[in-house]
């Protein structure tokens, strides 16, 4: 069983720079829409991208996972308020099961926490061994995936 979580920011206009000088937090992945994804990798970034992943082991269970990216991102909600009016903005979750069965459960306090920030929770389920798990977890960037976020209308 493995889990992880970051916080991420996505839109057609971000300016990945601009958001880490405004939460005063450096990116762990970001990247300009029309780019390449990485480099040998044909893919074209669709949308501009900042995210923030939890460095905990993918073992640790994904209530831990989110409580870290809350305490470091509860002292910035107004900014990431202001930030979700312009682009889409959320807690992104990777969770596989060792055997395809099973799940994780979030508190009430953890809920609330989430939820007085104002921004969503994306949950990605991954089938036991499955190519996320072997890379080491899910894409946060979406560019791997149909349907990425993309900027608000």
């Amino acid at each position: 069983m493995w889990s992880r979580a970051s916080f991420r920011i996505t839109g057609d206009t971000l300016d990945p720079k601009e958001i880490s000088s405004c939460l005063e937090l450096e990116a762990s992945l970001s990247g300009v829409k029309g780019e390449l994804v990485r480099s040998g990798f044909p893919a074209v970034r669709r949308t501009s991208v900042w995210v923030l992943r939890c460095p905990l082991d993918k073992s640790a269970p994904m209530e831990e996972h989110l409580k870290w990216l809350l305490n470091l991102l509860e002292p910035k909600a107004g900014i990431i308020k202001g930030i979700a009016d312009h682009f889409c903005v959320d807690l992104f979750c990777g969770f596989s099961s060792e055997n395809g069965q099973g799940g994780f459960s979030l508190d009430a306090r953890l809920l609330q926490r989430i939820a007085s920030l104002g921004i969503a929770v994306s949950l990605d389920l991954y089938p036991p061994e499955s190519a996320a798990e072997a890379a080491g977890g899910p894409d946060p960037a979406g560019d791997s995936q149909p349907g990425a976020p993309g900027s608000r209308p």
